[in-house]
């Protein structure tokens, strides 16, 4: 057998230079950190020929940060000193085996030339020989590449420095005497195991050589063959069903088409005989219409002459009586009444007038006094009130609006124009005085507006100049100095503690709390920028107060009670002020205190100072400046006064209005002066025309009236006798009018119309159906249906009902041919066939082609393509899976006689491999006995009767149409179902039996959730180790038996009692297998009662490091914290 015997570590981690010698069963054990998993990482890039950093630390931490460059840099730790970070140098990491078959030894290894510019190539070697006595280390160095390469070349035999991982993989397979890379996958698993969690998973992982899975490409394709020739065929069914579809549409839309053309033809001809008889009534009416206006003219023609006659007899009258004395007198006397009347109507008019304007005049002055006397609330307007109760006496006897006003004398007038002389006077002067008070309040009312705005910005409104002044001193102080100087003001920096006393702080303090602050070490500088700026005129006079002259000169304690205690501040230099100002002002709950101090005050505003009792000014006590609260309380008091001043403004500005913009009264000195006395001459004339009027209607009464009224009566009853004539006459003429439109309506309108019509119609009727049709379908059909109508429009209106009816039904038809052939050529692209074509046969011609033609070809292309795929079905993926799965089946034959014969305490273990129940259909058709037999296969009726519908489940789950593009998931669940069904532990079971001494048997999957961590790491070391003898062929005696005997375990046994280690060791023993176990350092004491041979330390490789040797075993030894190797 090939043994291992020796751990060469060159420059790995922590480890220098490292030789371990290794027996026949060793175990590392140390704490987390000792450097075991580091041992054991560079173990498996031996043994495996792999550099992958996902390999390291597997067991300890599955998410191992550890990588290749750290190991070799020693760069795990960032603050490590001996990191090689940035050098170059070479690191080695070599087993030397031992064959005793052949007595010899042989080495395999890597080799990693490391730059300091971070790159790195590996070159695994093998040769026969042994480890050299120095280590592959010359001057205290590890050897570069071309000097492994001459040490290779001049002292080992079959030497090699392999140029890829596979070929170092296939020579170390060779040298092993295991001709299977499967032993590669077990080691790496065994030293990366985990808990068993899926039992079936384990056993197909960990003790089967997976075969590899059927290659279905081939039969795939043809599967896919097969179901494309199917959907084509399929599309050519769906295609010569939808033409079918459009042959009954085409069928169905002809016989509408001629249902619709015998009724269309019903209702035109029915409409041209209706017109016919239109025409022949109208003709009829224009002949009675033109004897009826003959008539109509000879009675005109009489009335006329009637008329004439009788109006020269009323002309003859008419002259009798013009001609008389009497009737020239009665003309005289009317029109001498007509023309006083006339006069009389024109004075009166322009008397009504002038007294309505008077009386509007009166009416108007009178509301305006009402007016003004409810708006004058603080007497202001009295004079206008008295002028307007004068107007109004003065205007009473002016007020009826009647003419009879100018009977009145001339003083009456005068006074009312002297009443409104004085009260425009007095409205006048009252408008410019409101005018003044307005316009002031305008502009209050506009300062406090702007004043508000600011302060709801929160800036102050300050006295003028205040600020400004502040910042020239700030600017002026900064540019003496060299650097920033606050000048502060004193109520910015104030607070009222109590807000019941700050009327009292504000009033006493007046403008004494606007003055400035400046420390005192500036105020030198700022007293003489003072002194200059206050002689500039832009800027008002404000306080500097010299803090450091009143903290020298000046007791600043001040009394209980006080009203600087009413004040807080956070700054010092106001501190002091504030006690020096009101320090010694006592504050007093009422008046009866004042006298007791020597200045008090009263929260109301009340001063006792000096001996006198005196009232602070009520506007000092309200112009708040003091503190943040101050703005609030100037914003309050503004927005009063704002409202106060906009009332007044709304109350008094409609006053002035009125006031301001008054007419000119009527009543002017010439109105009165020149107007009235001509009214008053105009009432006088009409009085003389009533008199005159009265002396004419005496003279009327004395002429002889009777004969001249007969003569009228006679002249009347002729004119009542001509008019009655007249309107006779006229309603004949009317009539003859009446006729003459009808006539003309009828002959240039209402008849060309209808002729033009009926042409039309005839027209139409000659082009749309044939004189064939017309003969022999269409008139004989009209005659029969005017029979049972009777009449022309009764055929016209039944059948145009159903016309309409038709017309649709052969819409919709057209509609739906239409619609089906457009979803013909949509779904069957590309199709030129005309859509909407009046005949059916491109479409037909179609049909008849799928039917005699390609539907048949297609049919025979789907039978051969699916024999195809059937027969690649069976060849290469059912053979295929039944000869793994009976190859698995022989595996775990194989296993299990082995485990036979290694008895685990008093337990046995037998593999169970049976099929999956959730594929059990699949399983017995992969494994049908049927398919052996000659004369049985895919397509015989027996299969197909009982598979068939199974196979074709398959064939969807594994295969995808050409012509279908899938998207992510789709081609996500394809994969997964290849990868499921192309495995053949997709159908099978896999288990654990375990078998106690009284016979009893288990199974794994049933009790593992039960079961303890040690008795869950049990099977697998049996399992494993008996697929390791297995795979080393340790009972075969022959050549073929010397294989390694290696294994490694990581991890191994923590979860494991005392006496399931023993056991496990034992079986390792038993089965003759060497390996290098790595285990807690809370398993030594189960292990030691039990270890032969000696003990060896392998001290916790750190940077610290110094050189020697204990025991025979090269180590390099530094830290307490130590691990152990123990070879047993």
């Amino acid at each position: 057998m090939k043994k291992l015997k020796k751990i060469l570590l060159i420059n790995w981690l922590y480890f220098d230079r490292e030789l371990i010698e290794v027996g026949d069963v060793n175990f590392l054990t140390g704490r987390n950190g000792a450097g075991k998993s580091t041992v054991i990482d560079a173990l498996q890039i031996v043994l495996l020929g792999e550099t992958n950093a996902r390999n390291f630390n597997l067991a300890a931490n599955e998410r191992s940060q550890r990588t290749l460059d750290g190991y070799l840099r020693a760069d795990m730790d960032e603050n490590n000193p001996r990191s090689r970070r940035g050098k170059d140098f070479s690191s080695y990491i070599a087993c030397e085996f031992y064959d005793d078959a052949e007595r010899s030894s042989f080495v395999c290894g890597v080799m990693f030339d490391c730059r300091s510019d971070g790159s790195r190539r590996d070159h695994f070697f093998i040769y026969t020989g042994m480890l050299p006595e120095n280590c592959f280390i010359e001057n205290g160095e590890a050897i570069d590449l071309p000097s492994l390469r001459r040490f290779l070349k001049e002292n080992c035999r079959r030497a090699e420095v392999c140029e890829t991982q596979w070929e170092y993989r296939r020579n170390l397979l060779s040298r092993w005497n295991v001709h299977t890379e499967q032993v590669f996958r077990m080691l790496k698993k065994a030293v990366s195991f985990r808990p068993i969690v899926d039992i079936q998973q384990f056993i197909t992982e960990n003790i089967c050589d997976v075969p590899d899975k059927p290659d279905i490409e081939a039969m795939q394709q043809n599967i896919r063959d097969y179901k494309r020739h199917e959907q084509m065929a399929q599309r050519q069914e769906e295609k010569l069903a939808a033409l079918n579809e459009i042959a009954k549409l085409y069928g169905e839309m002809r016989d509408t088409a001629g249902r619709r053309k015998l009724e269309s033809f019903l209702v035109q001809w029915s409409r041209s005989e209706t017109l016919q008889a239109q025409i022949d009534g109208r003709e009829q009416e224009k002949r009675a219409c033109s004897e009826k206006r003959a008539a109509a003219q000879q009675k005109i023609d009489r009335l006329a002459a009637e008329v004439q006659q009788k109006e020269a007899q009323r002309q003859e009258y008419i002259r009798k009586k013009d001609s008389s004395n009497a009737c020239r007198e009665l003309e005289e006397l009317d029109r001498a009444g007509r023309r006083l009347l006339d006069e009389q109507e024109k004075l009166t008019r322009r008397l009504e007038n002038e007294a309505l304007e008077i009386k509007r005049e009166a009416l108007r002055l009178e509301h305006l006094g009402e007016t003004v006397l409810s708006w004058d609330e603080e007497g202001s307007l009295d004079a206008v009130c008295e002028a307007a109760q004068q107007v109004r006496g003065a205007y009473e006897p002016l007020r009826s609006g009647e003419m009879s006003i100018f009977a009145q004398p001339q003083s009456i007038f005068e006074t009312a124009q002297q009443a409104t002389d004085a009260l425009m006077n007095a409205m006048q002067e009252a408008s410019h005085r409101l005018g003044d008070r307005l316009t002031e309040a305008r502009e209050q009312l506009g300062k406090r507006k702007k004043v508000l705005a600011g302060l709801r910005d929160n800036v102050k409104d300050y006295p003028r100049g205040l600020l400004a002044c502040r910042a020239r001193l700030e600017s002026e102080l900064a540019q003496q100095v060299g650097s920033p100087v606050a000048v502060d003001i004193l109520a910015d920096v104030l607070e009222i503690a109590d807000e019941a006393w700050r009327g009292a702080v504000e009033g006493y303090l007046g403008s004494q709390k606007l003055y400035f602050l400046v420390e005192p070490a500036y105020y030198p500088q700022a007293l003489h920028l003072y002194d200059s700026i206050r002689r500039d005129p832009k800027f008002r006079a404000f306080g500097l107060v010299d803090i450091g002259s009143l903290r020298e000169k000046e007791k600043l304690r001040p009394m209980d009670g006080s009203l600087a205690g009413k004040v807080e501040t956070e700054n010092p230099l106001a501190r002091i002020y504030v006690d020096y100002l009101l320090g010694r002002v006592k504050c007093c709950a009422s008046v009866d205190e004042l006298r007791q101090y020597k200045t008090a005050i009263t929260a109301e505003g009340m001063l006792y100072q000096g001996y006198v009792a005196r009232a602070l000014s009520r506007e000092r006590m309200e112009d708040a400046f003091i503190g943040r609260y101050a703005v609030t309380l100037r914003i309050r008091r503004l927005e009063e006064e704002t409202a106060q001043l906009e009332g007044e403004f709304a109350r008094r500005e409609p006053v002035f209005s009125v006031l301001s913009r008054q007419k000119q009264p009527l009543l002017l000195p010439y109105f009165v002066q020149k107007v009235v006395p001509e009214r008053q001459g105009d009432y006088l004339r009409v009085e003389e025309i009533r008199e005159e009027n009265a002396a004419l209607e005496e003279q009327r009464g004395h002429i002889n009236l009777m004969w001249i009224e007969e003569q009228e009566a006679l002249i009347e009853r002729l004119s009542g006798e001509i008019h009655a004539l007249g309107r006779q006459k006229e309603e004949q003429i009317s009539l003859r009018g009446q006729l003459d439109e009808r006539i003309r309506q009828l002959t240039d309108e209402i008849l060309p119309g209808q002729y033009r019509e009926q042409s039309e119609m005839q027209t139409l009727l000659e082009r749309e159906y044939t004189e064939a049709y017309r003969d022999e379908t269409g008139v004989p059909r009209y005659r029969m249906e005017l029979a049972r109508l009777k009449k022309p429009e009764n055929v016209l209106h039944a059948f145009s009902e159903s016309r309409e009816q038709a017309e649709k039904d052969t819409e919709t038809a057209r509609s739906r041919l239409f619609a089906a052939r457009r979803a013909y050529a949509e779904r069957f692209a590309p199709c030129l066939f005309r859509a909407e074509a009046l005949d059916n046969d491109e479409f037909d011609a179609e049909r008849r082609a799928l039917e005699e033609s390609e539907l048949p070809r297609y049919r025979r292309k789907i039978r051969a393509a699916r024999e195809s795929a059937m027969e690649q079905f069976q060849n290469d993926f059912l053979s295929r899976l039944k000869s793994s799965i009976e190859q698995v089946q022989a595996q775990v034959r194989n296993l299990n006689r082995a485990l036979r014969q290694a008895q685990f305490g008093t337990d046995s273990y037998q593999f169970r491999v049976d099929r999956s129940p959730d594929y059990a259909d699949y399983y017995d058709m992969i494994m049908a006995p049927e398919l052996m037999e000659g004369d049985i296969t895919l397509f015989s009726a027996q299969f197909q009767e009982k598979y068939g519908p199974l196979i074709d489940r398959l064939f969807s789950q594994i295969t995808m149409a050409d012509d279908t593009q899938p998207n992510a998931r789709r081609q996500s669940e394809l994969q997964e179902n290849i990868e499921r069904y192309t495995d053949f532990r997709t159908y099978l079971k896999f288990d654990l039996e375990t078998t106690d001494q009284n016979g009893s048997k288990q199974l794994l999957s049933q009790t593992m959730g039960t079961k303890s961590g040690g008795e869950t790491q049990t099977p697998f070391y049996i399992s494993v180790l008996a697929s390791f003898a297995q795979l080393y062929r340790v009972s075969d005696t022959s050549s073929l038996g010397n294989t390694v005997r290696l294994v490694v375990f990581d991890e191994a046994f923590n979860k494991m009692d005392s006496e399931r280690i023993v056991e496990s060791v034992r079986l390792l023993r038993g089965m003759g297998l060497q390996a290098v176990i790595c285990t807690p350092p809370d398993k030594v004491a189960d292990l030691m009662p039990h270890a032969a041979g000696r003990q060896a330390e392998i001290p916790y490789a750190h940077p610290a490091v110094r050189q020697g040797a204990r025991a025979g075993v090269r180590a390099a030894q530094a830290h307490p914290n130590r691990g152990r190797v123990s070879r047993l």
